[in-house]
């Protein structure tokens, strides 16, 4: 699989619904009835690029993917920026149609059926869209997914290497190449500084528009745990890095390698549930307090965590801990970056009691109403 441009990368859509243009068909129809030539209706529809938008943008993506090979015409349609992005706006809502696992060494995906998908077979096998660079000898690990876009590195690399990263479009399993420049750092005496890649996460919204961003955060010396980093930003509209101006103080305890994209911002978590988070278009960075119950708790007794947009857009954080797993909050944060508040306790000793056998605590937060 060939390296790829940025405009090709992203046509992502899973929702299919076909309505409407029922006059056009029938009118389409008639004129076929009398014409002399036997032109079918399916030839007629593929040469009217009006109505034939209409009808591919109503197609699943993968399904979409695979029209490609129809013709120049239909590739040349489908690869189309713009139809791409009218194809996300119309398929916004559409489910998951995969779960993958983040490592190309053991590598797994599960494939979710839905009921326009009458050719789904979950019997078939995958191959792995994690093996993607020829000849490379590392472990392939996606780092942070967005919005159908997945962002990798290999797993061996080390924080002041300049490996190559990798965006990757897995319905499409076309992928670019991303080598982070070095920052504009310079020790006392004037000589270049080996600075640290600290996290790097994508920012990625295909409902506002079909580019994306990588943010890299670095370190603004040669010290791995220095107290300022800076920000790289790469656009996939100029195909260019930019340094911002600015340095951002970082924050103890903060995890910058787990980011999440949510409502404009990457929020990354700390230890003990407090947040920092960058807005993206505005170029600023804020910080959430952690809620006063979480300072109660001690981190090292946390067995699980779970920080994730979940189905509605909401950004959820559960952590779980020893000794009482069976007992846990489901912890939302305000559309505005306000604070966390509580949404639901969650008590599953009944259930324990009821089914007395071993628990295992997985999270997903499909609910989108508060009760």
């Amino acid at each position: 699989m060939a390296d790829i441009p940025d405009k090709e990368l992203h046509c992502c859509a899973k929702r299919t619904k076909v309505t409407g243009s029922g006059n056009y068909l029938k009118s389409c129809s008639t004129s076929s009835s009398t014409n002399s030539s036997s032109i079918s209706l399916a030839e007629i529809i593929a040469s009217t690029e009006e109505l034939l938008t209409e009808i591919l943008l109503r197609v699943p993506a993968r399904t979409l993917v695979r029209f490609k090979c129809v013709s120049k015409h239909w590739l040349s349609l489908i690869s189309d920026p713009k139809f791409c992005h009218r194809h996300t706006i119309w398929n916004q809502n559409s489910s998951v149609s995969a779960v993958f696992g983040d490592r190309s060494t053991d590598f797994f995906s599960i494939t979710f059926p839905h009921d326009h998908d009458h050719n789904h077979n979950p019997g078939s096998s995958r191959c792995n869209p994690l093996n993607f660079v020829q000849n490379q000898n590392d472990c392939i690990e996606i780092i942070h997914s967005c919005n159908g876009l997945f962002l990798c590195h290999p797993i061996n690399a080390t924080s002041t290497s300049r490996t190559p990263y990798f965006v990757l479009n897995p319905t499409t399993n076309q992928f670019l190449t991303l080598t982070i420049p070095p920052a504009a750092a310079a020790s006392s005496n004037g000589q270049q500084i080996q600075t640290h890649i600290i996290g790097c996460a994508l920012a990625f919204d295909p409902s506002k528009s079909p580019h994306y961003k990588v943010i890299c955060l670095e370190t603004t010396t040669g010290h791995k745990y220095c107290p300022y980093y800076q920000i790289q930003i790469y656009s996939s509209e100029t195909r260019s890095w930019r340094l911002l101006n600015s340095t951002f103080i970082r924050q103890d305890q903060t995890l910058y390698e787990q980011g999440v994209y949510w409502n404009g911002a990457i929020p990354w978590i700390g230890l003990v549930c407090e947040m920092s988070y960058y807005q993206v278009d505005e170029e600023l960075v804020g910080l959430v307090d952690s809620p006063p119950h979480c300072y109660e708790k001690k981190w090292y007794h946390r067995m699980y965590r779970y920080f994730k947009e979940s189905t509605g857009g909401h950004l959820h954080l559960i952590d779980i801990y020893s000794p009482c797993p069976t007992k846990f909050e489901v912890l939302e944060m305000g559309r505005d970056y306000s604070g966390w508040f509580v949404k639901y306790h969650v008590d599953l000793d009944p259930l324990c009691t009821a089914y007395p056998c071993f628990l295992t605590v997985r999270c997903s937060v499909p609910c989108s109403r508060r009760k």
